[in-house]
This record gives C-alpha cells, sequence and structure tokens, in this order.
C-alpha cells in the first residue's frame, strides 16, 4: 500500500526538526515560483478525522484551516490543511501543505489564507486571514517526511483568540506510549472521500517507537524516524485515525501541541497508525519564527 501525506492534494480527491543551528528559510508569498505547477480543486475537500465526532473553533479557538480558493475553490473555503495558532500572528502546519508534489517545490498559492473562528467550512464566520510570509523547514524532505513543519505569518494579528503552546524542546512525558492525544481536522470522516464542512476531533493514544517502526521499516510504506516522527492510533485495531485534508493539523497532549499530521498509510488501518512531526524535536526552531 503506498504511503499518504495526508493533505488534500490528490488529484480529484479533496480539495491535503531539528534542533539548533539551522539556516531559517524564508519564502515571501511573492516569491513563490510563479511557474510552479498547481495542482487540481479537490472534489470535496480534504480528508478528515476517522473514528472522531464534531469539535468547534469556539472550544478550540487556537484549530485554524488553510485555504487557497484559487486552487481548491470556493466549496469548504477552499480548505487544504489545518493548522494551529501558536501566537497572534503565528500559525503552524506541516511543511508538506505547502509543497506541490508534482514538482517536488513550494506551491504557488498566492490567495494563500488562514481561517480563524469557523467551524463550518461552508459559512462565512470568523475570518479569512491573509498570510505574509511562510518559513519552511530548510531541512524538510518530501522524500523522507523529515522535519515536517512551516510556519505562517499573518497578515492581521488575531490578539484576542486564544493561542495552543507547545511541547518544550527535547520534552519526552507526552510521547509515552498509551498517552492519550486528540487530533483536530476537517478531513475525511471514513476513509474513502467523504469531507464534512464541519471540525473534527478524536482521541488517539501515543504508540510505542519500536512498534511505529516495526509498521513503518520502510519500501513502498514509509520509513518511520523516532528522532522527528511519532505514531498514535489503534494499532491493532484501527478506527481512529487523522485521514486526507487533516495534514498539518494539530496532535494535542495535555493542552500543548505534541504533534502534526503528517503522513500514513490508508486512514486508520490496523498496523498502519498514522504519523505526525514530534513537536518535541522542532520547537525551539518553531520558537526562533515566533
Amino acid at each position: 500500500m503506498a504511503v499518504k501525506k495526508r493533505a488534500v492534494e490528490e488529484a480529484g480527491a479533496t480539495g491535503e526538526s531539528r534542533g539548533r543551528g539551522r539556516r531559517a528559510l524564508l519564502v515571501l508569498l511573492a516569491a513563490l515560483p510563479a511557474a510552479v505547477a498547481t495542482l487540481p480543486a479537490p472534489a470535496y475537500g480534504e480528508v478528515r478525522i476517522v473514528g472522531g465526532g464534531t469539535a468547534t473553533t469556539e472550544q478550540h479557538p487556537w484549530m485554524v484551516a488553510l485555504a487557497s480558493r484559487s486552487v481548491y475553490g470556493d466549496y469548504r473555503s477552499g480548505q487544504f490543511c489545518g493548522g494551529t495558532l501558536v501566537s497572534p500572528t503565528k500559525v503552524v502546519t506541516a511543511a508538506h501543505c505547502l509543497y506541490d508534489e508534482a514538482t517536488m517545490r513550494p506551491a504557488d498559492r498566492p490567495d494563500l489564507k488562514v481561517l480563524v473562528g469557523r467551524t463550518d467550512l461552508s459559512s462565512s464566520a470568523g475570518a479569512e486571514v491573509p498570510v505574509s510570509q511562510v518559513w519552511i523547514d530548510p531541512d524538510y524532505s518530501m522524500h523522507t517526511n523529515m522535519w515536517d513543519v512551516a510556519v505562517l505569518t499573518l497578515a492581521v494579528p488575531q490578539p484576542d483568540r486564544e493561542v495552543l503552546p507547545l511541547v518544550a524542546q527535547g520534552q519526552t512525558g507526552p510521547y509515552q506510549p498509551g498517552t492519550t492525544a486528540t487530533v483536530y481536522g476537517w478531513g475525511d470522516v471514513q476513509g474513502n472521500g467523504q469531507y464534512p464542512t464541519n471540525l473534527h476531533s478524536v482521541q488517539v493514544p501515543v504508540i510505542r517507537d519500536t512498534t511505529c517502526a516495526q509498521d513503518y521499516p520502510g519500501g513502498p510504506d514509509g520509513a518511520f524516524q523516532s528522532s522527528a516522527m511519532v505514531c498514535a492510533g489503534e494499532q491493532n485495531v484501527g478506527g481512529r485515525d487523522a485521514c486526507q485534508g487533516d495534514s498539518g493539523g494539530p496532535l494535542v497532549v495535555a493542552g500543548r501541541l505534541a504533534g502534526l499530521v503528517s503522513w500514513g498509510t490508508g486512514c486508520a488501518e490496523p498496523g498502519h497508525p498514522g504519523v505526525y512531526t514530534r513537536v518535541a524535536a522542532i520547537a525551539d526552531a518553531v520558537r526562533g519564527q515566533l
């Protein structure tokens, strides 16, 4: 089974860290390559949370959506990934959300917006905030899924909206096997292309690194690297997971951002848990952009 990145970027489907001393890669939106091929507009947005229930941005005001109407159309407000507000002007998301898988380069989305306060993507609630700057981890690799993190700068600050703090660099507590985590998103809810307009969430247990390494040893299923990744889900029975369209969204443990929806094989399948960017591995790099 092929590894699926969890962005709403599949044709006709929907519309889917590192430590010290790294160089910052600031990508001004105006400087993104105009010639980069854009993705086809998704038919019904990204894949959503599988096995969970509805949630709201009133309950979780730091939960935001990434949108591009020029690429993904007006349905579901053009949403294609999730993100987390971590300061009044900064949103953390997955680097692969900002790449075009065909060209392996940053995607050209000049109308990139962050949707804040919009639980229902078919509504006009909240605001569609322009993005003035994009930082992509300079060591991000689409081939290995390593260091899958990006930080967006909002053109209009959101001082009255609650933000979600990050786990500390090097922290291990949130990643203990069996720890209850919650993942949020607007992605596929059944793993078969059903994209709801409302925000969903689901609780998933953190999976032992050695177990995840056995599930993803390399080859067509991808390789799990505990230095920058963490797995969560029902490893033996499946049924609860993030899915297409949830990419970049938060994995929350004890009120802190512990992971970012990154990749995995299928959705909610036994033996193929969701793989998340380990925020404790990239927290200092992210804070350097705040």
